[in-house]
């Protein structure tokens, strides 16, 4: 009898974890992601929003010029793991490296992240030039809009 009872218990509770597990793994897979940066100066302006399965490219400030391009699946599991790693309550408070941005001699960058119905948007920093915690996720993203990230 009590074999049965230990046998039934370490039941539940294996199918607890699992379930658990499966819960946290569909919420990720739920929630949805839109990355957008955009960089501009007097004269030039390019947006890329990256989502799971296009990047839609902006060319100019009124948004009436853009091209799509498909997403690898591998760079946008990338992508994820890298905005895991971001602080999001340090994110819109981020100092900028350089301000090179401020005498036109750069354009300038920002970063916004949608998940759901949160939105986190960075400061102005220099293209080319991030704040460190992020400068992985920035490089990745232009890589990721650029003509050779297609993979076919």
């Amino acid at each position: 009898m009590k074999f049965l009872i230990t046998f039934f218990c370490v039941t539940i509770l294996s199918t607890q974890c699992v379930s658990n597990k499966l819960d946290k793994q569909s919420n990720n897979d739920n929630r949805k992601v839109v990355m957008v940066y955009k960089y501009y100066t007097r004269g030039f302006y390019r947006e890329y929003h990256v989502q799971q399965n296009k990047v839609k490219t902006f060319l100019d400030y009124a948004k009436s010029k853009f091209t799509y391009r498909e997403v690898v699946p591998i760079d946008w599991a990338k992508a994820l793991d890298l905005l895991n790693k971001i602080d999001f309550k340090e994110f819109e408070n981020l100092e900028a490296p350089s301000n090179d941005r401020h005498t036109d001699q750069i354009q300038h960058g920002e970063l916004t992240i949608k998940i759901n119905t949160s939105t986190f948007r960075s400061r102005s920093f220099d293209h080319g030039n991030p704040p460190d915690q992020i400068k992985a996720l920035v490089t990745h993203l232009l890589y990721m809009s650029e003509d050779d990230a297609i993979q076919k």
